[in-house]
């Protein structure tokens, strides 16, 4: 008997695509997936550095989000491991997540004071700092004072000029007048500081696949695959192709549909390091925010997977964002710099030799949010619904910097307006609500 259900095609063989086209065929949908890549995965492919695979930067599944995913990846063997992060600012180390106490620690007690005290003479600035989370989401869809305007008048220009400027410029490259106010609540905790700041300390624990997050992948392919789901690689699809399909459900970057110049990305530089011995803490991330370091954040992989330490060789990824830098820079030619850096920031704790290293560049990560960047993003999304039968969804497609469950949820939602026939264009208004989505690191 043929379903009446109409076919669909997905675009992106990434977890969100993947994710939707197993809901569809689930619910009698012909599906059919096309990569532009070589094989599935998307950001979450693993990268390849002594025969053994790697993932693409950071990625850990938090507690609030593994119920969620259980329940719909084929993965078993989740381990569950501590988090154990530090902040590396000015010299000084603070345990990450951040409690009050180490948010001072992590400015010092001169930029602390600075901003205690603008606080006491300055109480409209208290209280704007009070309103952090409901002014940001407000002026970024409005006005959009701009990110250096939003922060410094809620923590002072010494508290901006000592964490939040030199962080910003290293990631985005771009001049923090000109970024959205939205940034202010991107990749630390301490962007969002109520939230942070006055909860209570707590220990706190993330999940992860034992082989790393290419199981969510091979999970997901497998079921696709029993389910009937034909999942096509390197085969991109253009625009023009889409008309023929009765429905498409696309997770491929927004621009690549709608374009328009307010949407641009910038891409990241992946080092993966083997020293010998084992030189560091037994952490898992190190985030360096600071201007003293190309990276921006250092992990160590043997951490999340819970393997038991190798006294013989550690494995550290290294991430350098590429808004500082643009692309083609070779940061192992020679390796003499960042090998100093991560002993300056003492997340190479003893003397030690680099065995190997590999850099992979992997472009299109994030966005740059730049001031007016919400206007630019409907004026697409309403160029898309003009098509008539796309919905655009995940972290790629409605051009988010999001945790791995929220794009799959993302994604599972838009599948559900497509299966129930709601049109593309309510789907739209639907989907801005993924723009508030706020990084948990």
């Amino acid at each position: 008997m043929t379903s009446s259900r109409p076919r669909v095609l997905v675009v992106g063989a990434g977890v969100a695509g993947l994710g939707a086209a197993v809901w569809l065929a689930r619910r009698g949908h012909a599906v059919t997936v096309r990569e532009a890549a070589p094989s599935p995965g998307g950001l979450l492919q693993p990268v390849d550095f002594e025969g053994a695979g790697y993932d693409r930067g950071s990625h850990r599944i938090h507690g609030e989000a593994l119920a969620f995913l259980r329940a719909r990846l084929p993965v078993e063997g989740w381990v569950e491991r501590p988090r154990r992060g530090v902040l590396v600012l000015g010299g000084r180390q603070a345990r990450y997540p951040l409690s009050p106490f180490n948010f001072a620690r992590a400015l010092g007690p001169r930029t602390t004071l600075r901003m205690a005290l603008g606080w006491v003479l300055r109480p409209r600035r208290w209280l704007r700092f009070r309103r952090w989370e409901e002014d940001r989401r407000a002026d970024a869809a409005d006005r959009d004072e701009g990110y250096e305007a939003f922060v410094v008048a809620r923590v002072g220009r010494s508290a901006y000029e000592s964490f939040y400027r030199p962080y910003v410029e290293k990631v985005w490259g771009v001049d923090p007048a000109e970024l959205s106010a939205s940034v202010a609540r991107q990749r630390f905790s301490s962007s969002s500081p109520l939230s942070r700041l006055w909860s209570a300390p707590r220990a706190e624990t993330f999940w992860y696949p034992p082989r790393g997050m290419g199981d969510l992948v091979d999970g997901l392919t497998k079921e696709a695959s029993l389910l009937g789901v034909t999942i096509e690689t390197d085969a991109a699809a253009v625009t023009s192709s889409l008309r023929g399909w009765p429905a498409v459900l696309h997770t491929g970057p927004l621009e690549t549909v709608a374009y328009t110049d307010g949407l641009s990305r910038r891409g990241l530089y992946l080092l993966h390091l083997r020293f010998a011995g084992a030189p560091t803490d037994e952490v898992d991330t190190w985030y360096v925010p600071g201007e003293e370091s190309f990276f921006g954040r250092v992990s160590r992989p043997a951490a999340f997977t819970g393997a038991p330490v190798d006294r013989g060789s550690t494995v550290l990824a290294v991430e350098i964002p590429e808004g500082r830098w643009g692309t083609g820079v070779d940061f192992l030619d020679p390796p003499t710099a960042i090998v100093r850096q991560l002993f300056d920031a003492g997340i190479l704790r003893r003397a030690t030799t680099l065995l190997s290293a590999r850099q992979t560049f992997v472009a299109g990560v994030y966005p740059t949010y730049r001031r007016g960047w919400v206007a630019s993003w409907r004026e697409a999304m309403a160029s898309v619904t003009s098509l008539g039968n796309v919905y655009m969804a995940g972290r790629q497609g409605l051009f988010l910097h999001c945790n791995i469950d929220h794009a799959l949820a993302s994604a599972l939602a838009a599948a559900r307006c497509l299966s129930e026939g709601v049109p593309p264009a309510k789907w739209a208004v639907e989907a801005a609500q993924w723009l508030d989505v706020r990084v948990r690191d």
